[in-house]
């Protein structure tokens, strides 16, 4: 008796449809677990905190540092010298006994750029600052030794050497080289502090300046001759008045 052979197919079918229902289930809380956890994410993200913006660090000046005003007079003195140079070196129109030559004009400039745009954030108008950036990048292209040995602007130089001058003046005040460095701890600009003295002081600085003056008189009392009178009268010589007077002849 023969029998027909199983077929395996549809049970198959079933298994394989069974196990995947099955791993469906079990990565579905999961998965939604993620969406909803990644949609909250989005939708509350966390808070950032501003940052404070960095403090200049000129504008507190740490005990016993320097203070603004300070350090601006320093930058403006450090323009100021080198604006000395410059000037200098475009009054002789670029040149050292006569050879033409950049006479190091172009590291001038650049610490003349260097100290304004230092200054330019601690002071409130910086307006001759920038019109001294300006100035250098005008005049630095005139001032290599290659320009100056083309003698195209010799003409121009003198021009430069009176802007630097007067440069100077605007930034530092003076154009007196005194102004060129630091005063002294409380005395102004152009005047000297003279020492407080009191009268007593004063009386015995006179006292002390009469008894030099009679310690160096009295050897010179003692060593003069006595003038000598003259008992008799003067004989009259034709050059007197009265003698002339006396006598009308000498007149005519």
């Amino acid at each position: 008796v023969l029998f027909p052979r199983p077929d395996h197919t549809k049970a198959l079918g079933e298994f394989a449809a069974s196990v995947g229902a099955t791993e469906t289930q079990n990565k579905a809380p999961s998965e939604q677990k993620t969406m909803v956890t990644t949609t909250q994410t989005a939708e509350n993200p966390p808070e950032i905190k501003p940052q404070e913006a960095p403090k200049v660090h000129l504008a507190e000046p740490q005990p016993g540092g320097l203070s603004t005003e300070e350090t601006v007079a320093y930058e403006n003195r450090e323009i100021a010298k080198n604006l000395v140079q410059v000037e200098k070196h475009y009054a002789q129109k670029l040149r050292i006994n006569g050879i033409p030559c950049d006479c190091g004009t172009g590291r001038h400039l650049l610490a003349i750029e260097g100290g304004c745009e230092n200054a330019i954030s601690m002071v409130d108008n910086p307006d001759v600052y920038y019109r001294v950036i300006e100035w250098c990048k005008e005049v630095g292209p005139k001032s290599t030794d290659e320009s100056a040995k083309s003698g195209l602007y010799d003409e121009e130089y003198p021009t430069f050497s009176h802007q630097a001058r007067d440069f100077r003046k605007e930034i530092i005040g003076s154009l007196d080289p005194k102004a060129l460095f630091p005063q002294k701890p409380g005395e102004p600009e152009g005047t000297r502090i003279l020492p407080v003295v009191s009268e007593e002081e004063k009386e015995e600085i006179r006292q002390k300046a009469h008894e030099k003056i009679e310690q160096v008189l009295s050897p010179m009392e003692a060593e003069r001759v006595p003038a000598v009178i003259p008992t008799e009268p003067r004989p009259r010589r034709e050059t007197d008045l009265e003698y002339l007077a006396d006598s009308p002849e000498h007149l005519a």
